[in-house]
């Protein structure tokens, strides 16, 4: 069973950005065409928050990018059980596939 916690990803808001002045848009137009409040966004090239993918959806559909484009999936830290005593940490990589172009 794969738990939550262990899938870690972070968003490529420079990709999103790129993309964003290659086609002409102030963030102002991305949030309008992405129908996304602004703060969100604003929040989002802060830094100061991580979007729900429906967020990053509406975004990468307004601006034709793929999810693959703007998510990278990074190793998990998982913890050894107490058991196995002074161990370091091991670390997993997940393959997620599911991540396509989106029409």
């Amino acid at each position: 069973m794969i738990r939550q916690s262990a899938l870690e990803w972070s968003v490529d808001v420079g990709a999103i950005d790129r993309a964003r002045i290659l086609s002409g848009w102030t963030r102002r137009d991305l949030a309008q065409q992405a129908h996304v409040d602004e703060g969100t966004l604003c929040d989002l090239f802060a830094g100061r928050r991580r979007p729900t993918f429906g967020t990053l959806r509406a975004i990468c559909r307004a601006l034709a990018l793929s999810l693959e484009d703007v998510i990278a999936f990074e190793p998990a830290r998982v913890s050894a059980p107490a058991e196995m005593g002074d161990r370091e940490p091991t670390e997993r990589r997940l393959r997620l596939p599911c991540f396509r172009a989106i029409p």
